[in-house]
């Protein structure tokens, strides 16, 4: 029995089903089918036996059990060896050596239906199970899981063991993302191919694997861009991930927070942010922890924004958001991020999130501010790139500087902000923080002869933490010990 040809084909998808079973035909294969796709050969007239006939059991549970059977799997499983040979000729059991599959469409499905029953029945089973067979035997059964192949397949017959591994590869790529989109579902993080107008630049095709239950759109006409979507990112994330009833607004722009701000009042947290840095806040992504109220609106109008978003807005508002028609106003629901991922030359980097909160220890000096605006204070600078400086007054962020190869040109270039807004004066108490430690006292030195009334919040970990320490103390500096770096790379 080894010596005959013989192939298994068990598809949803019957794209180029012709084409493959024709070529098998003529090449003096036998082909073996199940379901639906026996009812397709049968329909264009290619000879082919039924696994039920082979197996001599019918599929039972509703077709759900079709495959899975010794007589199936022993002959994809089987190598060339003596011992397999002779037990498959013991069983009467054949060799497949092509065996031809694709899933039932889960993704689809997810994206037309919320019924449980349906997403349910199209987890396949029987054809994850052929695949990952066949890769494990590639070396004996080609497999072939994608119907756009079957032209070359046919073109170029492949012979040699690394022609027949792209098409494994292949293969456990496809039921990897397969088992992914399941996993995903089940976890209520489904993620739904969403259009972009373009990505970082208008020259860049993209797109987002959206969970769309997130977040809805209210208005506006144009489509979200990529850079749309990482601005709301950080700028949702600010506002939901601190730990308050107070009223939070974040203004993001190139992905860096340019106004932030916590206030008793949404009106008040909204005009302090802007204020943090007016002209960086045209174009921006406006983010909200509670419900927009009319007066925010009317307020929100008068400037030029990208993305406004909130977890709902009251009737009057949206009606005045609407008014802007470019303007994209977006709902979006609290979630909890659980990994970051980031794509490399070799492949992708996981992480988890960097939602800890942080704890201080002084150091020197009284601490005036409470856990909530210190958590707060946190979450906007880990959005701003390292090496990141982070200057606060009561009201909010009123200066900001990353993305530097050394931390003491950032502390510059903040202070120089905050010098050249002419705003220094106006404040009566100032709060630095800074997302990872100070590794020498220069900076702390500049912030001395600066003699700006400012206390210093920052993490510690150098080799020259009892040096800072010293010159903290000696000069009379108020300086806290943040429990955590918040590098951004």
């Amino acid at each position: 029995m080894g010596k005959s040809k013989n192939a298994l084909i068990s598809v949803f998808d019957k794209v180029n089903l012709d084409h493959i079973a024709k070529f098998l035909i003529k090449k003096k294969y036998a082909i073996y089918s199940t379901g639906g796709s026996s009812a397709y050969l049968k329909k264009i007239h290619i000879p082919h036996i039924e696994v039920s006939k082979y197996t001599n059991q019918k599929e039972i549970l509703s077709g759900r059990v079709k495959t899975l059977h010794p007589k199936i799997f022993g002959g994809i499983l089987s190598t060339n060896s003596k011992d397999h040979q002779k037990e498959l000729n013991k069983e009467n059991i054949i060799n497949f050596d092509i065996v031809i599959v694709n899933l039932y469409p889960f993704e689809q499905t997810i994206k037309n239906t919320s019924k449980n029953n349906e997403i349910i029945e199209m987890i396949d089973i029987g054809g994850h199970s052929l695949i990952r067979a066949a890769v494990k035997n590639y070396l004996k059964t080609i497999i072939l899981t994608d119907p756009l192949d079957y032209p070359k397949f046919t073109k170029n017959f492949p012979k040699t063991n690394a022609a027949k591994k792209k098409y494994a590869i292949k293969a456990i790529k496809k039921i990897t993302e397969y088992d992914i989109a399941i996993s995903n579902w089940f976890q209520g993080d489904y993620n739904k191919k969403y259009k972009l107008r373009y990505g970082e630049n208008p020259q860049q095709k993209a797109f987002a694997l959206i969970d769309e239950n997130k977040f809805k759109q209210l208005s506006g006409e144009k489509e979200l861009s990529y850079n749309n979507l990482l601005d709301l990112d950080a700028a949702v994330t600010i506002t939901y991930e601190t730990n308050s009833n107070k009223n939070i607004c974040s203004i993001i722009k190139h992905n860096i927070p340019c106004g932030a701000s916590i206030e008793n009042t949404q009106i008040k947290s909204y005009m302090n942010a802007l204020e943090g840095d007016p002209v960086s806040a045209f174009g921006g992504v406006v983010a909200f922890n509670k419900k927009v109220t009319a007066l925010t609106a009317r307020h929100i109008v008068k400037n030029f924004y990208e993305v406004v978003s909130a977890p709902d807005f009251e009737k009057k508002a949206l009606e005045i958001l609407k008014q802007k028609r470019n303007l994209r106003v977006l709902k979006v629901k609290k979630f909890k991020k659980r990994i970051e991922k980031r794509s490399i030359f070799a492949g992708t980097l996981v992480q988890d999130v960097n939602n800890k909160k942080s704890s201080i220890k002084v150091i020197s000096g009284v601490n005036k501010l409470k856990n909530d605006k210190i958590n707060f204070f946190v979450n906007v600078l880990k959005f701003i790139k390292s090496n990141a400086i982070a200057i606060f007054d009561k009201n909010g962020l009123i200066s900001q500087s990353g993305g530097q190869t050394s931390r003491i040109d950032s502390l510059k270039n903040c202070i120089y902000k905050l010098e050249f807004k002419k705003r220094k004066n106006k404040m009566n108490k100032l709060f630095l923080f800074s997302d990872a430690f100070f590794p020498f006292t220069d900076s702390l030195e500049y912030i001395k002869n600066k003699k700006l009334r400012i206390d210093i919040y920052a993490p510690m970990g150098s080799k020259n933490d009892l040096i800072v320490e010293e010159f903290v103390k000696k000069n009379k500096l108020n300086f806290f010990k943040l429990s955590d770096r918040h590098f951004k790379h």
